[in-house]
């Protein structure tokens, strides 16, 4: 969450320095900031965390300030303040939310294309029915013939399922 427009308000007093200026030094390093980077930024091609991100990112900055001897001082927040806390929770709400509508699009999206996927299936049905009656005779003659079954086996039912949220 950080403090908004920090750096432009350091901006005037503050300047980059070069990482070999400050061997010898102790350098204090915010590990909050360090684990939600590696949480976020170390990903397999899938996007899926690295096991340990955590770990192996802290290892290899830390190796890299030693490299240069920095000796680096952790420093970990203490209690989440009230703000932060509502603010996440906020941000959480919403990203389940959006989860939700995602998950429930797709399955709409699947739902139809079964349905397109049955009524197409009918149809070939239909027209198989059609072509492998006698000549001259369409489909109605084959169902006049065959009773009021043959044509319910081809039937299917399309309605909309969309109002059930029985799961």
């Amino acid at each position: 969450m950080g403090v908004k427009n920090l750096w432009s308000l350091l901006e005037p007093t503050g300047r980059r320095v070069n990482i070999e200026a400050l061997g010898g030094k102790r350098v204090a390093v915010d590990a909050s900031i360090w684990l939600v980077q590696f949480i976020k930024a170390m990903r397999d091609e899938r996007g899926d965390m690295l096991p340990n991100a955590h770990l192996i990112g802290f290892f290899r900055r830390i190796c890299r300030l030693l490299y240069h001897r920095i000796s680096p001082v952790m420093v970990f927040d203490g209690a989440t303040p009230a703000l932060k806390r509502r603010t996440t929770a906020a941000r959480r709400r919403i990203r389940e939310n959006q989860q939700g509508q995602v998950r429930r699009t797709a399955e709409k999206l699947l739902l139809n294309a079964m349905k397109a996927s049955a009524l197409k299936q009918a149809m070939e049905n239909k027209n198989r029915a059609g072509s492998g009656a006698e000549p001259g005779a369409g489909p109605s003659a084959h169902a006049a013939t065959a009773g009021p079954s043959a044509d319910l086996e081809n039937e299917v039912d399309l309605t909309n399922d969309d109002d059930d949220d029985d799961d």
